[in-house]
């Protein structure tokens, strides 16, 4: 077991964010928000002493992130949000912070690129 040098973010949908959804996509399957939490985006950011600054490196990053973010559920930009503000991308997401990563495994990770190729 190794220690990562990083924080994990989890970034969970909120309400606002189910109720896009369902008006974004007629033919979404019925989903409740607790079943949407239960398998979110994680984010591996640099350590930072505080949580402040976990959500000050969110705020400078977050038009990306929320890009992201609908495109993984509706790749048309017509059917996205039109306020796609600081403020509206917290009133679509809440993050959980954890500052202990830990990596079971002694192989390399392998890392490439995830939102070169998105759209």
């Amino acid at each position: 077991m190794y220690f990562v040098d990083r924080t994990a973010v989890v970034l969970k949908p909120t309400a606002r964010f189910l109720e896009w959804l369902k008006t974004a996509d007629e033919d979404m399957p019925d989903l409740t928000l607790e079943q949407l939490r239960t398998n979110c985006s994680v984010f591996l950011v640099p350590e930072f002493d505080e949580p402040e600054e976990v959500v000050s490196y969110f705020d400078e990053r977050y038009r990306q992130i929320f890009e992201a973010e609908l495109a993984g559920w509706d790749t048309d930009r017509a059917r996205w949000p039109q306020d796609m503000s600081l403020k509206a991308f917290w009133e679509f997401f809440d993050i959980e912070i954890h500052d202990m990563v830990l990596d079971m495994e002694e192989a390399d990770l392998n890392v490439s690129p995830v939102f070169d190729n998105m759209m």
